[in-house]
């Protein structure tokens, strides 16, 4: 395995030229204010905080240019004089955009910027400026450290960020309280269960959180035991990789839900436990991904090069260090979150059925074209309407989604109200009548080159539905009288028979059974807007309905 080591240092010591331009504007008024007035105009205090990073990390690793130059202690210092002006009397730190006197953001910046205050502990020759700066750390650690034990959370990854916050605060300054609060988090449990997964299931941001604090926690708390949840869901990760090498987000509950992230953002967890584990799965992560990280992402391999500059006997472990490739078929069915994950490596495909707060429940990514199935039923307006699975189970050949929807009327009063205001009755008094039921089920059937879904709705006859099938613009829509090339935004139904829809090369999905009993699709009410990025295929129907459709992942042989 190459030395990442060497690989890191390589690309610090290019980048430090750009950190001390930054920092030099940083300590300018007039540059500043032309800064953030060329941006959004928000100041944030993380700046000049991570620059201290930079310069302590160039101060003492060997391979840097700038090993030993006092010149990176002054600027250190300077960095960490101008963040103190950012942080409260409280102790705690804004996020500017939307949170005041934010515990959270207190702990994630003092789990990025006080893990380089080991190395001063560690390597310092106490000499006036080294000092100097530690005690400066120091006293920020004691004073945020202090805001992140009494102040509060909001969601639960930030018990953890904060937690790793105060493992540092606590390494150095050994204040009880901030333990304390540790362990009254801990004492809750860590939630990250069997599989890997933690609460939010936010594969595309807070597992990576999440992942970096424990992290955290392990090398300054002294416990290896906090790497558990990290190598579960690690684990894990491997079977939310699609086959363009981004993570499956659909199931998050946060804000990443939907957007594409690449794996490559585990790298510094994936490297750092298969140089702790000798894990030779984690190696072949951190080997493949390595470039990408370092092109696209960079968050914490700050916290990367100090943690090998405290451990230099791991450094050795990359000479003998194996690496194998995870299997290709990473299937599963996750019950606690309500999702499944099949994986197709010959047609390197994935296909991923879920309950979901969104209307999308399945998804088959073909290579990097995308395919998303919604299904709707004009029923009494959202939340009712689009079908959100509220269960999903295996059967013999796949998994069986399901949904049952109510709603009905308002009864009259029984007696005269106190006010004729409506806004002011009390509609409590009022009984719910008419309620009128709306099942559906949608069984997903696993073929060898792809799905069939059986769609079944009844209970209440008449009601409009759609399923809608979105596909990546601009590929060529042939059916028995049509060829033609959508744009994004274009909608469509196949009235009957089948379509094919040739991707970029030689792939192409081929839909069997068209149905349409309708055209009120585009504009169905309660249902989401048609996606103006993609193009969108419909079928439609009323209940009670019994239909299928059968979607291939095809390639044309030569």
């Amino acid at each position: 395995m190459r030395n990442h080591y060497q690989l890191l240092t390589e690309f610090f010591s290019k980048q430090i030229p750009n950190h001390i331009g930054a920092h030099k504007m940083f300590m300018s008024p007039e540059q500043e204010e032309l800064y953030q007035k060329a941006t959004s105009g928000v100041r944030d205090g993380m700046y000049p905080g991570q620059y201290s990073i930079y310069f302590v990390i160039a101060y003492y690793l060997k391979e840097s240019p700038y090993y030993h130059d006092q010149t990176m202690l002054e600027y250190a210092y300077e960095s960490l004089c101008l963040y103190e002006q950012f942080i409260h009397e409280d102790g705690s730190l804004d996020l500017a955009t939307t949170n005041f006197h934010d515990p959270a953001q207190t702990g994630f910046h003092s789990q990025a910027i006080f893990p380089q205050a080991a190395l001063i502990e560690r390597f310092s020759e106490h000499t006036p400026l080294e000092d100097k700066l530690f005690e400066k750390y120091l006293d920020i650690m004691e004073h945020m450290g202090n805001a992140m034990a009494t102040l509060g959370f909001h969601t639960p990854n930030h018990r953890w960020i904060i937690s790793s916050g105060l493992a540092l605060a606590y390494h150095f300054t050994k204040n009880p309280k901030f333990k304390e609060t540790i362990d009254k988090f801990l004492m809750e449990g860590i939630d990250c269960d069997e599989y890997g997964e933690y609460t939010e299931r936010s594969t595309g941001s807070y597992n990576c959180c999440c992942d970096y604090s424990f992290c955290v926690m392990a090398e300054f708390l002294k416990d290896d035991s906090f790497y558990e949840p990290v190598r579960r869901n690690l684990n894990l990760m491997y079977k939310f990789i699609e086959p363009d090498k981004t993570v499956n987000t659909l199931n998050s509950t946060r804000w990443d839900m939907g957007g594409e992230y690449p794996i490559a953002k585990y790298y510094p967890y994936y490297l750092i436990l298969a140089v702790w584990d000798k894990n030779p799965e984690f190696a072949y992560m951190a080997e493949t991904y390595r470039d990408e990280y370092i092109a696209k992402c960079c968050q914490h391999y700050f916290y990367l090069l100090t943690f090998h500059m405290l451990h230099p006997e791991l450094r050795e472990v990359y000479d003998s260090l194996e690496i194998k490739e995870p299997k290709k078929d990473q299937s599963v069915f996750l019950p606690n979150s309500h999702i499944a994950r099949i994986y197709k490596p010959a047609l390197n495909a994935t296909i991923t059925a879920l309950c979901a707060r969104h209307p999308v429940f399945c998804q088959i990514n073909y290579g990097s074209a995308i395919l998303q199935l919604r299904y709707t039923a004009s029923f009494f307006g959202d939340p009712h309407s689009t079908f959100r699975a509220r269960k999903i189970e295996p059967i013999e050949d796949g998994f069986r989604l399901f949904s049952e929807e109510q709603a009905g009327y308002r009864s009259t009063l029984e007696s005269k109200p106190e006010t004729s205001n409506w806004r002011r009755m009390d509609h409590s008094k009022r009984d719910t009548i008419n309620v009128q039921t709306l099942r559906r089920t949608a069984d997903i059937h696993i073929l060898e080159d792809g799905i069939r879904i059986d769609l079944c709705a009844d209970g209440c006859d008449c009601v409009p539905t759609k399923l809608e099938i979105t596909l990546p613009p601009q590929g060529k829509l042939l059916t028995d009288s049509i060829y033609m090339v959508p744009k994004a935004g274009d909608y469509a139904y196949l009235a009957n028979g089948n379509a094919k829809y040739f991707l970029n090369g030689n792939r192409y999905f081929e839909i069997e059974s068209g149905f349409c009993e309708h055209t009120f699709g585009e504009n169905m009410r309660g249902s989401f807007p048609a996606d103006a990025k993609k193009f969108t295929l419909t079928l439609t129907s009323f209940t009670p309905q019994t239909s299928s459709v059968t979607i291939r992942m095809k390639q044309i042989t030569k």
